[in-house]
């Protein structure tokens, strides 16, 4: 079987977004609105959660591969008060930790990655949790051979 370039492009992020000062400390990856609806007490103040999105074919290679756009939800959360400094500070750590065309991201067959668009979530009436998503969307080449 071929590598699965999607699986080794999830752990890689989560390798280098645990750099993330006061969020990296769990990084992890799952659906945010089941996260957040659970309200796990276990949880910490401030994490990161990973959630897959879209994926599309951008064009056949013969028979070795296929060239492929996935999309990454990287969602910061926090419970803190102050939430709107932390969540812009955790914005920039994260643009520093994927920085450049790749991101940084080593993974064999990556072209290039873009963070197209970003939005912040105040905690919504009688929740504890703010957030503030970052798409990317990673092109790659996903070998089938």
């Amino acid at each position: 079987m071929p590598a699965d370039v999607q699986s080794q492009l999830l752990a890689e992020l989560e390798q280098r977004l645990a750099a993330v000062p006061d969020f990296g400390a769990l990084v992890f990856e799952d659906s945010v609105l089941r996260v957040l609806d659970e309200a796990d007490p276990a949880l910490p103040d401030s994490f990161i959660i990973l959630q897959p999105g879209d994926t599309q074919e951008v064009q056949r290679v013969g028979d070795a591969g296929v060239r492929e756009q996935t999309t990454v939800s990287v969602t910061l959360v926090t419970k803190l008060r102050a939430f709107a400094p932390a969540l812009r500070a955790g914005r920039l750590a994260v643009k520093v930790a994927l920085a450049g065309p790749k991101a940084g991201l080593t993974v064999q067959g990556v072209q290039q990655v873009a963070m197209p668009s970003e939005s912040s979530l105040p905690p919504a009436p009688g929740r504890l949790w703010a957030a503030h998503v970052m798409q990317l969307q990673i092109n790659y080449q996903q070998p089938l051979k």
